[in-house]
């Protein structure tokens, strides 16, 4: 009963559009999805499940796709506000006014930030000792493991912590 993927591009529809479609238990949600198994709709952080195990024919098509949105919208929840995001990710028009970044370049620019916070982990992870890879919680230690909290770490024990390598790659918690 799950029908083929839906040929829908965020490119075009827009990245606001990916993000009001992303959860079912978002305040933005809906309540319709370009996906509906049953007659129930399936938000797009979903699909991926979907198509990987009942369709996992069709999953090479859709796996690109849903990477990218996992990674445009993963970015724009880590923000502050979504304003704070599109303050960050604008760029001048011809007119000299900022416009927000066109879906592919901002990407492009997301995927290369989450390269360089994993370059600086994986540096980070030779450089310093284990002892400096942990933190507290509830009385305990806890080892990292977000690339983005081990770079955060290293960034600070090295005094570069005014470097700004976006760290809106992961989900979870390492607090």
């Amino acid at each position: 009963d799950v029908p083929d993927p839906p040929a829908i591009s965020y490119a075009h529809r827009g990245v606001n559009s990916l993000l009001v479609e992303w959860d079912d238990n978002s305040p933005r949600w809906p309540g319709t999805s370009s996906l509906t198994i049953k007659g129930v709709p399936i938000a797009v952080k979903y699909w991926s499940r979907v198509y990987k195990y009942w369709k996992s024919s069709q999953w090479q098509g859709v796996k690109k796709n849903s990477f990218d949105w996992k990674t445009l919208v993963t970015a724009i929840l880590a923000a502050p506000s979504i304003d704070e995001f599109w303050a960050k990710y604008s760029v001048p028009g011809k007119d000299g006014v900022l416009q927000r970044m066109k879906y592919t370049p901002l990407l492009k620019q997301l995927t290369r930030r989450k390269e360089e916070v994993t370059r600086i982990a994986a540096i980070a992870i030779q450089e310093l000792t284990p002892e400096q890879l942990t933190y507290r919680k509830g009385g305990q230690y806890c080892v990292m493991r977000k690339a983005s909290t081990i770079a955060a770490r290293y960034r600070e024990l090295k005094g570069l912590v005014g470097m700004d390598l976006g760290e809106e790659e992961e989900e979870g918690e390492d607090d």
